[in-house]
């Protein structure tokens, strides 16, 4: 699949690529219709859902046809878009979980630090070391993030003195920032301290509850826009950031103040 080499030197995405090279081999593009695609994702993906097909298949194949200047309309599996998650915290939501969960000082400080940076706890976030941090300059380096693309994290003010207060220091070189590991058992810390706070958790998300309240917070309170939210590197394209426009009102929904006057009672 000799396009899909010259669609990646031309500055395309390889991460996806390398598992379709290999299935497609140098099977002629003319060939990969519709149908091709379709046995690709169900064989290469067989038990995974319609929206990482879409995103490991559907979506590279696609570009690089369009590369290769044999652009048509590929048909998207039924929830290609998957679920769109759109919970957030109010800061006093926030405020109380946060506290909830400094019964274990580095727990608390870990969903601190995933309400801050925008994270996914997939990213990395649990095995990222403490030379990755360099606190006097407000920085944290992901080497790769979801994306496949290493990503350079601000780390505001309070999250900045938090991490300097971190229970065991940081002065620990390769070692991982936070102690914890994916398990049931970090999930349960997450739900107990939710109920001691009186949150309720929207359901399958988690952890990714910081990420949602992150990307409302940069929306409402920091007034990032669209664009401004996919330049922080949290998210790749706007289509995946726009999710969190519901989290303010347009100038156009504000005029409703100069709706005339009803006099009530």
């Amino acid at each position: 699949m000799s396009t899909a080499v010259s669609y990646i030197k031309g500055g395309g995405d390889k991460r996806p690529l390398a598992k379709l090279i290999a299935y497609f081999g140098e099977k002629p593009l003319e060939e990969i219709d519709q149908n091709a695609i379709d046995v690709a994702a169900a064989e290469l993906f067989p038990s995974h859902s319609n929206a990482t097909r879409n995103r490991e298949v559907y979506s590279p194949v696609s570009a690089v046809l369009k590369h290769a200047g044999l652009d048509f309309r590929i048909r998207r599996p039924k929830g290609s878009r998957g679920r769109v998650l759109t919970g957030w915290l109010w800061p006093e939501e926030a405020e109380r979980l946060r506290e909830a969960a400094k019964i274990d000082l580095e727990f608390g400080l870990l969903c601190l630090f995933l309400l801050f940076t925008g994270l996914r706890l997939s990213e990395g976030t649990l095995r990222f070391t403490c030379d990755k941090l360099r606190l006097s300059e407000s920085y944290a380096f992901i080497p790769t993030t979801k994306n496949g693309e290493p990503r350079p994290v601000y780390l505001p003010p309070q999250l900045v003195a938090t991490l300097a207060n971190h229970p065991r220091g940081l002065e620990r070189g390769h070692q991982r920032v936070f102690r914890h590991r994916p398990s049931g058992r970090l999930y349960a810390m997450l739900y107990h301290a939710a109920e001691a706070a009186g949150v309720s958790l929207p359901d399958r998300e988690a952890f990714h509850i910081f990420r949602h309240t992150y990307g409302a917070w940069m929306r409402r309170y920091a007034g990032s826009d669209t664009k401004g939210l996919v330049a922080t590197g949290a998210w790749k394209s706007e289509q995946s950031a726009s999710r969190y426009a519901h989290t303010i009102f347009s100038e156009e929904a504000q005029k409703s103040a100069l709706l005339p006057k009803v006099k009530f009672g």
